[in-house]
């Protein structure tokens, strides 16, 4: 299962192609990957530039959610 997942996630590898005719040949290619896991990669991207942001709007929250709760 977990490398299921890892192959999601990374994709799968395209080489270029390269003209058979032609003396130039490129060398490597990029990832070919699944629209949800270009939206993980971009989550996870923005979650661990931005992770002191995140945890400090949740804690926030939860504490103004607590106290609204408590002045009941």
């Amino acid at each position: 299962m977990f490398h299921k997942i890892k192959n999601w996630y990374e994709g799968v590898w395209v080489p270029h192609e390269n003209d058979p005719n032609s003396y130039v040949v490129f060398i490597g290619g990029n990832y070919k990957r699944h629209w949800t896991a270009e939206i993980a990669r971009t989550l996870v991207s923005f979650y661990l530039k931005h992770w002191q942001w995140c945890w400090g709007t949740v804690i926030a929250l939860v504490s103004l959610y607590v106290a609204v709760i408590t002045l009941k």
